[in-house]
């Protein structure tokens, strides 16, 4: 499958890593993942975060992704490493979200 676009994913952490949380990013989406790349280690610097360290990936979406919904998973591994990882949602955890939010949509009437 060819790339349509990538996006950049930035975390801030404790300084042992065990405590992290999403930065935002000023442009989350790029059209190349080399230009995702090229644009990480700006993006990292200009960050406002208090956090001790800073991480950063980019990740490449592909046509098959774009048909699908799917969430961004991320952990930061024992060695401090970030690992980003495009994770299709199921149908059935689809249906059962639109199940739910359809319940309280009723309960709010």
């Amino acid at each position: 499958m060819e790339q349509v676009f990538a996006f950049m994913l930035l975390v801030g952490c404790s300084p042992d890593a065990s405590q992290c949380s999403e930065i935002p990013v000023a442009t989350p989406t790029y059209s190349s993942i080399e230009e995702c790349r090229a644009d990480l280690p700006l993006q990292m610097r200009l960050t406002d975060t208090y956090d001790a360290r800073v991480m950063g990936a980019c990740e490449a979406v592909d046509e098959a992704m774009m048909e699908q919904d799917a969430t961004v998973e991320w952990a930061v591994s024992r060695n401090g490493e970030l690992k980003v990882a495009l994770v299709p949602v199921e149908p059935a955890a689809t249906a059962s979200l639109d199940a739910l939010e359809e319940n309280v949509r009723l309960a709010s009437r």
